[in-house]
């Protein structure tokens, strides 16, 4: 008997890597509720933490950790839409958001923008986790049109931030999901349709980096399609079944509100495509879908993953992410724009769209505007070149005195103020400005 035959093998000597581990941290209000639906499922794949600054909404969720961020700053009622409180508040617990992201393969941030918790503290929370070693995705949605500018102004600039610092970002903008929607949709519906999506695309993150399947998306494919502080993402899924599957998937996708009735693969510049369906995939409708949409993206990079589970049965899951050129209004402008700011003006209502433009006109190239030259009078001319001024000893050009001008002011009355006595103060009126009393001259 050989006495080394009992002895283990290098290979089956060497230890299983152990299974990912992956930790949800819901960031405010609108990041709960998602963390809840992705909760729902009953997956166990993930752990759940929720940080928001608010200490009676962050304590009331049934999550395995609990952290609440403002003590010293907010005092528990939250940073009332103010994002850099909130995010001055996160910085105050660092070493907490160090330990909720310790240990953890991947780190998966929901919250929603515009407001003060998700919008401030998200990029924190994203910068950390990747200083401790994870691999950071951040899911969040932009607020509706209907509340306000300032909200918007704010979800732009958190999800800025965010994607410099996080390893992935996917924007869900609510307003997209009324497209389609009837006039009795109600606003719980409509949210509730945003957290639905936003749970999908976690799951099918999760599952094509740590499922083993026909087709594999590695962890570079994916930061490929939604890494870039200027790109911007969106995500679809459908689900069909029956003999002309493949056909009813794409239909759906082209007139999905996520992917704007199609025009978002018309401006794509990477696309990932993910299978899902049971032991009968075939091969032939696989390779239709990739087809066209390779032809409806203009050629971008297609990156394809494909998995085989029995329980889908008849059914086949196609779930597209989309990354397009972020729009920058100061990008350059071709075809008949060009040519309007040329004339020194800009018609919308008569411009096409030329190659490569989006629906503002505006070419995804990246490079700078160059404005056209202002139509300068010879009186301006004239002022802009000294004319006007004396000529001062070594050819300096003088500048006159300056003269204190009446500026088009509107005039404002006092109101019910009208018939008060002056507030006169050693022979001063101090109702009027201090440049006046004194004769000061503005410049």
């Amino acid at each position: 008997m050989n006495p080394s035959s009992n002895a283990q093998s290098p290979l089956s000597a060497s230890p299983h890597p152990a299974p990912a581990r992956a930790r949800i941290i819901a960031i405010g209000g609108a990041g709960a509720e998602m963390a809840l639906a992705v909760r729902q499922t009953g997956t166990a794949d993930f752990t759940f933490a929720a940080i928001d600054g608010d200490w009676a909404a962050v304590q009331s969720l049934p999550f395995e950790e609990k952290l609440f961020v403002g003590a010293r700053l907010t005092r528990g009622f939250g940073a009332g839409g103010d994002p850099e409180l909130a995010k001055a508040a996160a910085e105050d617990e660092l070493p907490a958001i160090r330990a909720l992201c310790q240990d953890q393969a991947m780190v998966f941030i929901l919250a929603g923008l515009g407001g003060g918790s998700g919008t401030g503290i998200a990029p924190v929370v994203a910068r950390v986790a990747r200083e401790a070693g994870a691999s950071v995705f951040a899911f969040v949605t932009a607020p509706f049109e209907c509340e306000g500018t300032r909200r918007q102004q704010q979800a732009a600039i958190g999800l800025h931030r965010l994607k410099t610092v996080a390893d992935g970002v996917l924007c869900l903008p609510n307003e997209k999901m009324l497209i389609g929607e009837s006039e009795g949709a109600t606003l719980p519906d409509s949210f509730g349709a945003s957290r639905i999506h936003l749970r999908d695309a976690v799951l099918c993150i999760w599952e094509q980096l740590t499922r083993p399947g026909l087709l594999n998306v590695s962890f570079s494919d994916l930061c490929s399609v939604l890494r870039g502080p200027n790109l911007e993402s969106a995500f679809a899924r459908v689900e069909v079944e029956g003999p002309d599957r493949a056909e009813l998937a794409l239909q759906q996708l082209l007139a999905h509100p996520l992917l704007s009735k199609g025009e978002i693969l018309s401006r794509a510049e990477a696309l990932l495509v993910c299978f899902r369906a049971g032991d009968n995939l075939g091969m032939a409708e696989t390779r239709r879908m990739i087809r066209e949409l390779t032809r409806l993206s203009g050629g971008a990079r297609v990156v394809v993953g494909a998995s085989v589970n029995p329980a889908c049965g008849a059914r086949l899951t196609v779930t597209v992410i989309v990354s397009t050129r972020q729009l920058v209004l100061h990008e350059v402008v071709q075809g008949p724009v060009r040519d309007g700011l040329d004339r020194g003006g800009l018609d919308r209502g008569s411009l096409g769209r030329g190659e490569g433009e989006t629906e503002l006109g505006l070419a995804q190239t990246g490079r700078h505007l160059t404005p056209p030259p202002p139509e300068l009078t010879s009186e301006m001319a004239g002022e802009l070149l000294g004319r006007k001024a004396g000529v001062g000893r070594g050819g300096r050009v003088g500048r006159g005195k300056p003269q204190q001008v009446q500026l088009p002011f509107e005039v404002i009355t006092k109101g019910r103020f009208e018939r008060c006595e002056p507030t006169v103060r050693a022979g001063n009126n101090l109702d009027q400005p201090t440049y006046l009393r004194r004769g000061i001259t503005l410049n």
